[in-house]
Formats: structure tokens, C-alpha cells, sequence
């Protein structure tokens, strides 16, 4: 496998790993609206994922840099101008310190709107980066056949 290969095998892999955990965080909501979870298991599941999400998506932006590195293309450039908008987005949060959930606000109206935006935002992205990443992964490979054979 060549290297394009391989990086494009790990953006495709975490990005999945990402869709997961925003499912993971829909389906948190939406024990919490129907009273299943309360609000400090709740806040402590969120402030817990928010860290793990960053780190892939850092570790995302780099391999995406890295597959730049290996051959220039519109399609890869395109996937780390949107990584990077998403990790500036979060790391922006994180700086901040907004990123952090309070079990006291979890059943104001502004925090579900703003939570629940959030959330959606991150799916369709993830959700249009899969269909990206997936292409990748299958251009990668077929170029990695078409040289070898």
C-alpha cells in the first residue's frame, strides 16, 4: 500500500470514529429530554467526549496536511481547508472555555438550541466529509492499482 493509501484509510477511519461519537452525543440528548439521564451524568458525558473530539480532529487536520505533502490535488486541499475551519471552530471553544457543559443550565432553551445547532453542524459535516473521504479512499486506491499494475 503506498503511503497516499494509508492516509487516506486513516481520514476515512476517523472520520467514521467522529459520525460515531456525534451519534453517541445525539442519542445522549435524547435520553436526557426524555428523562433518563440526568443533567450532571449528562453534563459529565459531554465535557468528557469534547477532548476526545479535538484530539481527532487535530490528529485529522494533520494526516490531511500530510496527504497534501505526499501529492497536491483540489480534492485535498478542499478537505484541509474544511478540517481546519472545524478544528479552528472547536479549538476556538476550547480556548474559550465554552465548550464545557453546566448540568445547571442543561434544561435552559438556549442551551438545547445551542447545543442541539451544534450537534447537526457537526453531523452534516461529517456527514459530507464521509462522501469526501470515502472518494479519496477510492482514488487512493485505484491509483495505487493503476501503478502497480
Amino acid at each position: 500500500m503506498s503511503v497516499e493509501t494509508i492516509f487516506a484509510l486513516i481520514l476515512f477511519i476517523g472520520n467514521i470514529v467522529l459520525l460515531g461519537i456525534l451519534s453517541y452525543k445525539v442519542l445522549k440528548f435524547g435520553e436526557l429530554e426524555e428523562d433518563h439521564l440526568n443533567p450532571t451524568d449528562f453534563a459529565k458525558n459531554m465535557n468528557s467526549l469534547f477532548p476526545i473530539e479535538l484530539a481527532i480532529m487535530a490528529g485529522l487536520s494533520v494526516s490531511c496536511f500530510l496527504t497534501m505533502v505526499t501529492g497536491w490535488a483540489v480534492l485535498k486541499l478542499v478537505l484541509l481547508l474544511l478540517n481546519l475551519c472545524y478544528l479552528g471552530y472547536h479549538g476556538h471553544l476550547y480556548t474559550e472555555g465554552k465548550w464545557k457543559v453546566d448540568a445547571a443550565n442543561v434544561w435552559s432553551p438556549s442551551f438545547k438550541k445551542k447545543a442541539q445547532m451544534t450537534i447537526m453542524i457537526g453531523l452534516v459535516y461529517c456527514g459530507l466529509c464521509f462522501f469526501l473521504y470515502l472518494y479519496n479512499l477510492v482514488r487512493a486506491l485505484t491509483m495505487a492499482k493503476r501503478v502497480r499494475g
